[in-house]
């Protein structure tokens, strides 16, 4: 199934030609849950992005939806 990912920070420096405003288009299996979607984009899940769907923080299990936008933000820490 495909689905739009937007990658927020510093993300979107392992994607040459990354656009903002178009996202790139990902495709993961049937069933696809967001571990499988950050596997495939290869962000660790150890590196703390949170993955929103429809206003929602996902969890790695948490099942994705065909045809939505996914917002994958980057940690921010700072004082």
């Amino acid at each position: 199934m495909k689905v739009m990912v937007r990658l927020y920070g510093t993300l979107s420096n392992s994607f040459p030609g990354y656009v903002h405003s178009e996202g790139i288009e990902v495709t993961i299996p049937d069933g696809g849950k967001v571990k499988d979607l950050l596997s495939i984009l290869k962000i660790p899940e150890t590196q703390g992005a949170m993955v929103a769907m429809e206003g929602r923080i996902l969890k790695p299990e948490d099942l994705i939806r065909e045809d939505v936008c996914i917002n994958i933000l980057q940690p921010m820490s700072g004082g």
